[in-house]
């Protein structure tokens, strides 16, 4: 389990994003950084709610609040 604590943004904009893989690639491998790539790109489709969850390729990516 990763957490990134910060600001949860309404919208993942390609900064946003941009600024989650810079904090994200500090901790994970090319392999995992990919795959969280991947799992923002899905999210950035349905938002950043608190308690939006999404899966793939068997990497679950769930926001909370708090």
């Amino acid at each position: 389990m990763v957490l990134l604590s910060g600001e949860l943004p309404e919208v993942l904009t390609e900064d946003s994003v941009a600024e989650l893989l810079d904090l994200a690639a500090a901790i994970l491998d090319a392999d995992e950084l990919e795959l969280f790539h991947d799992c923002l790109n899905t999210l950035s489709t349905y938002g950043m709610r608190a308690g939006r969850r999404v899966e793939v390729e068997g990497a679950v990516l769930t926001v909370y609040e708090g």
